[in-house]
């Protein structure tokens, strides 16, 4: 893949912004299943989402007009299923160069959220499509607490926006902000596929929430502290506990904020 294929002007004419969807996954993967062929990184925000998942059946709670829900289509050319987190690594990159482009100091709780603070701002849901071994297509959907200063009680201690933690307190633009993730989320996509895994594992150890420190987690029904040391290749998260180096994956250990 070239560097720059995916300009702004590229990016702006392949949005499509809808005031109200259920799911801008589902709405991306019903335009896909209906319309040969779909531009890739053609992308779909909704100015209203009412009823966004997020991992594992999760539910994205959103606020309509205040936050930035959006997905995109991709189609990794010779990418097998087994480097699957790869694309999870680039889409947390790329969120994380870009809300840093909003001044913003963001680091990427593993697996595949954003937080600054210590408060949840982003949360990342991406959906494969396999040809065979491979990746045929990927569907990322994102949700991005832009505008929106209160939010209920059940999550408002662990949740923040770009609004709240912003110097200036200015109102954010969505379609800008959406365009501007999706330009330096498509960058570290382009970068990546002339690099090797390795320095994109590293870069993402690099950017990691709590790593190296002694924080509290829930692991096996019991509130331990521990410490992250790495995620490998497989998206495993390694942590020291008791001495001793345990590898979960996801849903295995719950960071407690």
């Amino acid at each position: 893949m070239q560097n720059n294929t995916f300009s702004r002007l590229y990016l702006r004419q392949n949005l499509i912004v809808l005031d109200e969807v259920s799911s801008t996954n589902d709405y991306l993967k019903e335009l896909l299943s209906n319309i040969k062929p779909l531009a890739e990184a053609t992308a779909i925000m909704a100015r209203n989402q009412t009823h966004g998942r997020g991992q594992r059946g999760s539910t994205w709670l959103t606020s309509k007009d205040e936050n930035l829900t959006f997905s995109f289509a991709l189609y990794p050319k010779n990418f097998p299923s087994s480097k699957s987190f790869d694309l999870n690594m680039i889409v947390c990159l790329g969120i994380q160069t870009g809300l840093k482009q909003y001044g913003l100091d963001a680091r990427i709780k593993w697996p595949n959220d954003i937080y600054i603070n210590n408060r949840k701002i982003c949360g990342i849901l991406i959906e494969n499509k396999l040809a065979g071994a491979n990746i045929h297509t990927s569907i990322v959907g994102i949700g991005v607490n832009a505008n929106q200063i209160s939010f209920p009680d059940s999550i408002a201690g662990k949740t923040t926006s770009m609004r709240l933690e912003s110097i200036a307190k200015d109102e954010i633009d969505l379609q800008n902000l959406c365009i501007a993730l999706l330009t330096t989320i498509l960058t570290v996509y382009e970068t990546s596929a002339r690099a090797d895994g390795i320095s994109l594992l590293r870069y993402y150890n690099n950017q990691l929430f709590r790593k190296g420190i002694v924080a509290a987690f829930l692991i096996d029904g019991i509130e331990t502290m521990a410490e992250i040391k790495k995620v490998d290749e497989q998206g495993r998260l390694h942590v020291l506990v008791d001495n001793q180096i345990r590898t979960f994956d996801n849903k295995e250990i719950t960071f407690i904020i």
